[in-house]
């Protein structure tokens, strides 16, 4: 097979097109490496355990070394495939700490450059493999619409006005893809649980 890396002319492209060297579109296009396992933290109520769950297996561990740096619930989290991002919560009050899960080595580290532009609890978040999106919950004045954008690269989170949710509201749920979030459900109107 020829080399069709570096550079070409298109002459070149149709002929090895013709002589069936060309590299078909479904080779150029690499997926992301996962890591093929998902971490749970905060679990069992307001504590700081991590669980590892391996996919491949279907199996589920305490990863003590990656406990989250506070006792927390009703937070939010999402990542991508080298790091998780945990924020907001009760702990026991409102918080806007964020916590990053380091997979490769299976650690957590407060990153206060990351941290939540607002105290709240029982908000949602999704991502892609460069942002994550924290919106929504309650905070000690109101239900919120707030939307805030974790940038992974530089560990660093800012409230975007634009992307506020429609309505304010709590205790929902989040998901998406590369390009789109969706934040469905939940509760509107004054919180209705006491801290």
């Amino acid at each position: 097979m020829a080399d069709t890396r570096g550079v070409f002319g298109l002459r070149q492209v149709l002929l090895f097109k013709n002589k069936n060297e060309w590299v078909p579109l479904e080779d150029v296009w690499l997926e992301p490496p996962f890591p093929g396992t998902g971490y749970f933290g905060g679990i069992s109520g307001r504590t700081s355990l991590m669980d590892k769950t391996t996919y491949s297996s279907d199996t589920t561990v305490a990863v003590p070394s990656a406990n989250l740096t506070r006792t927390v619930s009703e937070h939010a989290a999402t990542g991508n495939s080298t790091s998780g991002y945990f924020g907001g919560g009760r702990s026991p009050s409102y918080t806007s700490t964020m916590d990053k899960v380091t997979y490769s080595s299976d650690t957590t580290a407060a990153v206060p450059g990351a941290n939540l532009s607002a105290a709240r609890y029982a908000l949602a978040a999704t991502g892609n493999s460069t942002s994550g999106y924290f919106g929504g919950g309650i905070t000690p004045s109101a239900t919120s619409t707030l939307m805030d954008k974790v940038t992974y690269v530089s560990d660093t989170t800012v409230a975007v006005p634009g992307a506020n949710l429609s309505a304010a509201r709590y205790a929902f749920a989040a998901t998406g893809n590369s390009t789109h979030g969706y934040f469905g459900g939940g509760q509107s109107g004054p919180a209705t649980t006491a801290l």
